[in-house]
C-alpha cells in the first residue's frame, strides 16, 4: 500500500498525537498515585506521632493557642484540607490540558 506524502505525513502526526495523549495519561496516573502515597505517609505520620510531647516558648504567645492538647485535630485538618486542594487542583489542570489535545485531535481528525 503506497501511501502520499500528505497521507504519510498525516498518519505521522495522528500517531504523535496519540503517544502524546498516552503520555499525558500516564503522567496523570503517576501523580494522582504519588500524591495518594504521600498522603498517606503524612497521615501515619501525624498520627505516629507522640501525644504528650511538649514545646516551649520563651519570646511570645502568638503560638499560644496550637500548644493546647486539643489543637491537634485542628492541625489534622488544615493538612489533610491542603493537600486534598493541592491534589485537586493539580488534577484538574491536568484534566483541562487534556481535553485540550482530545479537542484538537478531533478537529485534525474532522478536517482530514
Amino acid at each position: 500500500m503506497k501511501y502520499t506524502n500528505n497521507e504519510a505525513l498525516a498518519e505521522i502526526m495522528r500517531r504523535s498525537d496519540q503517544i502524546m495523549i498516552r503520555k499525558s495519561r500516564r503522567a496523570c496516573r503517576v501523580l494522582s498515585c504519588v500524591s495518594g502515597v504521600l498522603f498517606m505517609g503524612l497521615v501515619f505520620l501525624i498520627a505516629l506521632t507522640p501525644k504528650d510531647m511538649t514545646v516551649t516558648s520563651e519570646g511570645s504567645v502568638y503560638g499560644a493557642f496550637m500548644l493546647s492538647r486539643e489543637s491537634g485535630g485542628y492541625v489534622l485538618v488544615a493538612v489533610i484540607a491542603f493537600t486534598l486542594g493541592v491534589a485537586v487542583t493539580l488534577l484538574c489542570l491536568r484534566y483541562t490540558k487534556f481535553t485540550k489535545q482530545k479537542k484538537t485531535y478531533e478537529e485534525k481528525e474532522k478536517a482530514k
